[in-house]
């Protein structure tokens, strides 16, 4: 009980210190920071069968859903994570039997990982709140997309000035493990132009 006070008390606080007559950089910074925060606890506990599995197993299985049959080479290499860590995530999926590894038909020495009918079941569902943009007009709706779409420009174009060559590197490998694993998927030209930082 005096932790539901507690937490109303920080709530009430925070719209005290954030609800200023003039909307300001750092406003609108907590707002996005607070709105992640109630979406993610609120989404958990709407899904308490997802409680069992990880962010990092839950992304690795979404993955797994659109196009299995990888090496655990491969894998590391188009999710940009270790070996050894995406080891740790396998193994544990593989215990839950959500995956399972067998001999790659070209090289039997090679395993692939593909997902059990058990992993394919899994269900990730829509948040429950995605309807709060029904408090939108189509107008607003449209607005809102431009706005978020310039925000995530503007943090490429931020992390493209603090470290260029890193940024490059990155890029070029998106569109090197694009070509290599994915080239007969075509990306929708809205999310493809998101990744281009030079859009004005």
């Amino acid at each position: 009980m005096n932790g539901k006070n507690n937490l109303d008390e920080d709530l009430k606080n925070h719209i005290e210190q954030f609800n200023p007559n003039k909307v300001n950089n750092k406003l609108l910074f907590h707002k996005f920071i607070m709105i992640n925060e109630i979406l993610d606890k609120r989404n958990k506990k709407q899904n308490p069968e997802m409680k069992s599995i990880t962010k990092g197993q839950g992304r690795l299985i979404g993955f797994l859903k659109r196009k299995d049959g990888f090496s655990t080479k491969e894998l590391s290499e188009i999710l940009n994570i270790s070996v050894t860590s995406l080891n740790e995530t396998l193994n544990k999926l593989e215990q839950q039997n959500f995956i399972r590894k067998v001999p790659s038909p070209k090289d039997k020495r090679v395993l692939l990982v593909e997902l059990t009918e058990e992993g394919r079941s899994i269900e990730f569902k829509n948040h429950a709140d995605i309807d709060i943009f029904d408090t939108l007009s189509e107008e607003e709706k449209e607005n809102l997309n431009e706005y978020l779409n310039r925000l995530t420009v503007a943090l490429h174009n931020k992390f493209k000035e603090e470290n260029p060559e890193k940024y490059e590197k990155i890029i070029k490998n998106r569109k090197e493990i694009f070509e290599k694993y994915f080239k007969e998927y075509k990306p929708h030209e809205e999310w493809a132009g998101l990744f281009n930082c030079d859009k004005k």
